[in-house]
């Protein structure tokens, strides 16, 4: 009797898990929306804070955990993982939003296998980001050497930045304030709140707009920025986009441009949590720039990504960034360079979204911390 009870218990379970798998792969209905009607289809769950996602030539997928620093090889139709090893060391805390950042392939990785990985480093007490490069054989990294280290280390907290971008052969890694230290975003001898520009191999480029100034660390290519989580190239210009997340409100996006201050802690259209100006409480000063858009109150964007596929024709040029405290994706319209209408999607799912990807099928693919990776798909009853 106990025998054929067990023999049920084990069959109740691996029904569960069966119907558990099913329904996190089941695609919606169609959801529909302004410029299409689309499908969303969970294809990875139980991910601690997805926060990097980048697709390797063979159509597999990585993806990064910020908070417990592992990466995964991921299959896209099948929704299985297989762990990377070998991976740099590196500073991780839930607390303190510290762990693995971004994960980019280099631009002939087909050819080198290699991996620029973003990471915090450092202490509590101490912390701050590194680049650091390997090469991937099979679900190994090997190799591993640190191109850039931040400076100076500080006790920050949240404040990390860490997207990177490859454009035009070079790398540019945005960095945070580091939270309580905001007004290193406006010195030159210090890393945080800039966003950096590095050769390939990480050594210097020559034109960078601060090498040859006094006191000033050469790696800076423009400054004055908050916690920008989110970056990206432009497919036709390539211009860098970089989309700051501000305090409460002031969320801004700014071209990455040589030499440019984007007034970080000075100039703000955010206050204080809680209420209450931020320094003199202003929003313009004298060589500072202004935000090509900016959200009042705050979605928190993270992640970013141009749309230039076919399977979503009335999507090609569209910026699409994720909203954390928005709790949305959110769809920019862009014309002559001008951000003229947004779109807020999925704002029923209650969803932090952390990435948003182009896949090479022409799909949009989001990490939410709820743990999941989500494919966007054309309905079966779209009508584009």
């Amino acid at each position: 009797m106990k025998i054929v009870k067990l023999a049920c218990v084990l069959l109740l379970v691996q029904f569960n898990l069966f119907s558990q798998a099913t329904e996190n792969n089941k695609e919606s209905d169609s959801i529909k929306s302004e410029a299409a009607n689309f499908s969303i289809e969970i294809i990875s769950s139980d991910l601690k804070v997805p926060w990097s996602f980048t697709f390797l030539p063979d159509g597999t997928a990585l993806v990064g955990e910020r908070d417990i620093g592992q990466l995964s090889l991921l299959d896209i139709k099948t929704g299985e993982r297989d762990l990377i090893l070998g991976l740099p060391e590196m500073f991780h805390s839930k607390k303190l939003s510290a762990g693995l950042f971004d994960v980019v392939p280099h631009p002939k990785f087909a050819e080198n296998g290699q991996l620029y990985l973003v990471h915090s480093v450092g202490t509590a007490e101490a912390s701050g980001l590194a680049i650091s490069t390997a090469k991937l054989v099979g679900k190994q990294l090997q190799g591993s050497k640190i191109l850039i280290e931040t400076t100076p280390k500080v006790a920050g907290k949240w404040h990390f930045g860490g997207r990177l971008v490859i454009a035009n052969n070079y790398l540019y890694l945005s960095t945070g304030d580091g939270y309580e230290y905001s007004a290193l975003a406006q010195d030159l001898n210090a890393h945080a709140g800039k966003i950096l520009r590095l050769n390939l191999d990480g050594s210097i480029p020559a034109d960078n707009p601060f090498v040859s100034t006094p006191d000033a660390l050469p790696e800076i290519w423009s400054y004055g920025v908050r916690n920008p989580q989110a970056m990206t190239r432009h497919p036709e210009t390539n211009a860098v986009w970089q989309i700051d997340h501000g305090p409460q409100g002031g969320d801004e996006i700014n071209l990455a441009e040589a030499g440019k201050n984007y007034g970080w802690p000075v100039i703000t259209y955010g206050e204080e949590y809680g209420g209450g100006p931020i320094g003199d409480g202003i929003t313009h000063h004298a060589g500072m720039e202004q935000p090509l858009y900016y959200w009042v109150p705050s979605i928190a964007p993270s992640g970013a990504t141009f749309y230039s596929g076919d399977v979503f024709p009335r999507w090609q040029g569209n910026l699409f960034v994720g909203a954390l405290s928005g709790k949305h994706l959110n769809r920019l319209v862009i014309e002559n360079g001008r951000i003229i209408h947004e779109e807020r999607l999925l704002k029923d799912k209650d969803w932090r979204v952390r990435f948003v990807v182009q896949g090479p099928d022409g799909f949009l693919y989001i990490g939410v911390d709820a743990g999941h990776v989500i494919r966007i798909r054309p309905s079966p009853s779209s009508a584009e």
